[in-house]
């Protein structure tokens, strides 16, 4: 997980980093991976980046999914269940949860990895 220092405000978020602190991303980067790991479809979760400020947090995740599956849809569920669940966790309003796919996997073909959720950069 990477945590991006600036000063102001992040463009097209209204999120800034001022009041970040590692721990408090970490756990909400555990939580994102946890809920997103449950949508159908999704093989491997990474968090990108945890933005923070006292009210509200961003979050950027990468994605592995299975072929099969409208990557569409598993966008739009990870996008939602990660924003229910942080907000019910933590109490803070999600920005934003954007969602990258960065491969699919073809059963019978790709096997490693499946189910993984992977909590840090890896």
């Amino acid at each position: 997980m990477t945590t991006r220092p600036s000063t102001g405000t992040k463009p097209g978020t209204g999120l800034t980093d001022s009041a970040l602190r590692p721990a408090d991303a970490a756990h909400i980067a555990r939580i994102a991976v946890q809920a997103a790991s449950l949508v159908p479809g999704v093989s491997v979760v990474r968090p990108a980046a945890v933005r923070l400020d006292e009210r509200s947090v961003g979050l950027d995740l990468h994605l592995i999914t299975w072929y099969g599956h409208s990557v569409p849809t598993i966008a739009e569920t990870v996008r939602a269940v990660v924003a229910d669940r942080v907000t019910a966790r933590t109490g803070l309003s999600v920005a934003v949860v954007t969602v990258t796919v960065d491969d699919l996997l073809v059963p019978g073909v790709d096997s490693s990895g499946a189910g993984t959720a992977v909590p840090e950069d890896g």
